[in-house]
């Protein structure tokens, strides 16, 4: 799990509000690179211990949500992005 501070809450917090009023697919992809970007930069405090079919998983809905033709897809993806994080944290 990744522990940030308040300002980095408070960064990721306008990146996410971005990539939810974003209105074009590029904007989309745009915001959603700059949010993965940020979160792989910050350090993780405490390492799940994640198999290599769930990280096949992940890597397989970062790839749909990357190749998402409009924006109910990309939104779809990312819904289960976040579904999968929570389903893994809960497994640790």
């Amino acid at each position: 799990m990744i522990m940030m501070n308040e300002k980095e809450k408070e960064t990721y917090d306008d990146l996410m509000k971005s990539f939810k009023n974003a209105v074009s697919i590029e904007e989309s992809r745009y915001y959603f690179g700059e949010i993965q970007m940020y979160l792989d930069n910050l350090q993780s405090t405490d390492e799940l211990p994640i198999t290599k079919p769930q990280l096949e998983e992940y890597q397989q809905l970062r790839k749909d949500l990357v190749d998402s033709t409009s924006k109910k897809e990309v939104r779809y993806y990312e819904d289960q992005i976040h579904e999968w994080l929570n389903k893994i944290h809960r497994l640790s």
